[in-house]
């Protein structure tokens, strides 16, 4: 043990340990899941475009969003990257880690002797509970892209303070930086506002008389002030928003000129709950209760790596160190630490105050946290100067930042298995969309009664199935998804039919409810994708409003096409040789559609010959009819009866089956046996 202490007391927080410390924890955070993450929410515009569009059409998306100057950064990072996921989040996670490597070294210069201190920052930083949405990697490289830019240029802007031979190259480095990611990326346009803070603490260091310091605080910070006020004009004044309108404008501005006192007031009572949130309340996200259930194998890995986390920066930090340079007193960098974070949360948040939001009232929890990114840096540095603060051995304080990590990190890898989940789960959907309906009329609304991806929404799922069916450089979106309690439609309007209108960026898509394919997609429940008929009305297995919606669908809006099993693009999802039970079932359901009973029955031989069965009894139907319209009325009498066992409440379905197939099938003394013993089986005459 005295060996290994000491080969640990070589190392040092001034050397090159603590960004490969930062990076182990990086990994354990993000890293662990990124092999099993995809695409989700704002991912999928840029996915759309860029794959269907090509990838210089991101300007026309960025335009639309109102960041036509971010359309070189996505061009550049989809040029270098591609389409396949785990690029993308192994980039994420990077851009996480040198923002956070790069922050570290410029604390280094304003605090050399509270290396530790330093690195309590950092640490808590690099895994904040409160910004949620790294495993959308496409969108999240926006914000991490912005970030690095930022704590970079901060960096060169220290460094030139004591390189006078290379300070002119240093300066323009930092302020063309600067002007990156404010044109860039509009988050951190008021985290700007730091650099004076920073320079003064800095320059005051080598100069006794404030009035002197203060003076070339000006003069230094001049530059940067100049690419500030330059982007502030332009955006201001110069910007041309597009047709759908500025989504990004300064309203608060324009309020407070127009009612000073109320908005002010309402200023601040939001920024007092947002900068809790962000600085207290996201820390309760990792107390979850859920995260202690251990009803699962991934529940005890989960534990596991925490395990790994509180050992590995614990140790990290209780390792002996050397004597630091003589520096700022405790109290000092306690006071400077804590005076810092408070700035960063407040300027953090400023950008999303600016356009007249909040966190407090957002509604969707998961893409509000994108606005606390800034400012999450700012709750670290807070959290990490209270507990130097309060707790008095190295020992406990190096056990509290490790359990505030290792509780971090467990909360970010259950975080991550619900978009594993997730995108498992658009990779199913997508697929059967494509077995069960190669080709669908353009102008079709997909509607269900709710959301049925997780951390998606209604235009992330259109953007996402228009992408699985490559439909190309397209001015008009061919389909879009409408789910019914979600974008607040009308019930009985959509029976009756009425307008539908939906849209993001340049996209708008015009359709009717008449016009459309209900589905229900419930893999949770071992079943497949349902793409309802009016004739599903008595069905019983699926919500009450949904068997109303099965009246407006419209199967004959999806057309055979030359290939029927048509994949994925494999560019995004890999390539996809799974089939298994759903396989089977869209396609013999699309047979269906055409009379194609041959084809059914050879899909059910293949299936037997697979091993593969229903786990639904509705999904028995294409075949019961298959065999009963090829005579084969025992095998019908069979399949209908094992539908019955396998889900119960089926009966209604099924008698109405029966009578469709009595319709449509010539009469004979098979016919009428297997009829009348599962009409008498199900007690059709009770439905009747």
């Amino acid at each position: 043990m005295n060996r290994l202490w000491k080969r640990l007391g070589e190392w040092s927080f001034e050397g090159y340990t603590a960004p490969v410390a930062f990076f182990a924890l990086t990994l354990l955070g993000f890293g662990l899941l990124a092999p099993r993450l995809g695409y989700y929410q704002d991912d999928w515009p840029y996915l759309f475009y860029a794959f269907n569009k090509g990838i210089p059409s991101l300007v026309e998306e960025l335009y639309w969003d109102s960041r036509p100057n971010a359309a070189w950064l996505y061009i550049s990072l989809f040029t270098i990257l591609g389409f396949r996921p785990l690029a993308w989040h192994l980039a994420a996670l990077i851009a996480r880690w040198m923002t956070g490597t790069f922050l570290w070294m410029l604390f280094r210069r304003i605090w050399p002797a509270r290396p530790t201190g330093s690195a309590f920052a950092i640490m808590l930083f690099l895994v904040h509970p409160f910004f949620l949405i790294q495993p959308a990697a496409v969108n999240a490289m926006l914000y991490w892209a912005g970030f690095l830019f930022f704590s970079l240029s901060l960096w060169l802007m220290a460094t030139s303070l004591t390189a006078p031979r290379a300070r002119v190259v240093l300066v323009a480095a930092a302020v063309l930086l600067e002007a990156l990611h404010l044109f860039t990326s509009e988050y951190f346009v008021g985290l700007v506002l730091v650099r004076p803070l920073l320079l003064w603490w800095m320059i005051r260091k080598t100069l006794p008389s404030g009035r002197v310091a203060i003076r070339k605080t000006l003069r230094t910070w001049l530059p940067y002030l100049v690419a500030l006020a330059t982007y502030v004009l332009w955006r201001l004044f110069m910007f041309n928003p597009p047709p759908g309108g500025d989504r990004n404008a300064p309203r608060l501005l324009f309020e407070l000129l127009s009612a000073p006192f109320s908005t002010s007031l309402q200023l601040a009572r939001t920024a007092l709950q947002d900068s809790t949130i962000v600085t207290i309340t996201s820390w309760y996200k990792t107390l979850g209760a859920e995260y202690l259930g251990f009803s699962t194998i991934f529940d005890w890995v989960a534990l596991g790596v925490m395990v790994v986390a509180f050992g590995g920066v614990f140790l990290y930090l209780m390792r002996p160190r050397r004597e630091p340079p003589p520096g700022p007193t405790s109290s000092e960098w306690h006071s400077q630490a804590l005076l810092l974070g408070l700035v960063v949360v407040g300027l953090g948040l400023l950008p999303l105050w600016l356009i007249g939001q909040d966190i407090v009232s957002h509604k969707n929890p998961y893409a509000a946290t994108r606005f606390g990114i800034g400012a999450s840096l700012g709750a670290a540095l807070v959290l990490a100067a209270m507990v130097d603060f309060l707790v008095d051995q190295p020992r406990k304080k190096a056990a509290v930042i490790a359990t505030f990590t290792a509780l971090a990190v467990g909360m970010h890898l259950h975080n991550a298995q619900l978009f594993v989940y997730s995108w498992e789960k658009q990779v199913r959907v997508y697929q059967q969309f494509l077995w069960r309906a190669p080709a669908i009329e353009p102008g079709t609304a997909i509607i269900s009664d709710q959301e049925f991806l997780p951390v998606m929404g209604q235009y992330a799922t259109a953007f996402g199935i228009m992408t699985a069916y490559q439909v190309g450089d397209v001015n008009v979106p061919p389909l879009w998804y409408f789910p019914l309690y979600n974008a607040a439609l009308d019930l009985e309007g959509v029976v009756q039919g009425i307008s539908l209108e939906h849209g993001r960026v340049s996209m708008l898509f015009r359709g009717s409810s008449k016009e459309s394919l209900v589905v229900s997609f419930e893999p949770e429940q071992d079943r497949c994708l349902w793409i309802l008929q009016p004739e599903d009305a008595s069905l019983r297995l699926i919500p009450e409003d949904l068997r109303r919606l099965s009246s407006v669908s419209s199967v004959e809006r999806i057309h055979a096409s030359a290939a029927d099993e048509q994949a994925l693009p494999a560019a995004i999802f890999g390539h996809q040789t799974q089939k298994g039970w759903c396989y089977y079932f869209e396609q013999a359901d699309l047979a269906r559609q055409f009379w194609d009973w041959e084809r059914v029955r050879s899909l059910w031989d293949a299936a037997q010959a697979d091993s593969e069965r229903p786990g639904n009894g509705f999904e028995y139907l294409p075949f019961i009819e298959a065999y009963a319209h090829l005579n084969e009325w025992e095998t019908a009498r069979l399949l209908a009866v094992s539908a019955s066992k396998v889900s119960t409440g089926l009966e209604p379905t099924l008698c109405d089956a029966l009578i469709r197939i009595e319709a449509d099938t010539s009469a004979s003394s098979a016919r009428g046996q297997a009829l009348v013993s599962l009409r008498d089986r199900f007690v059709c005459t009770k439905y009747d």
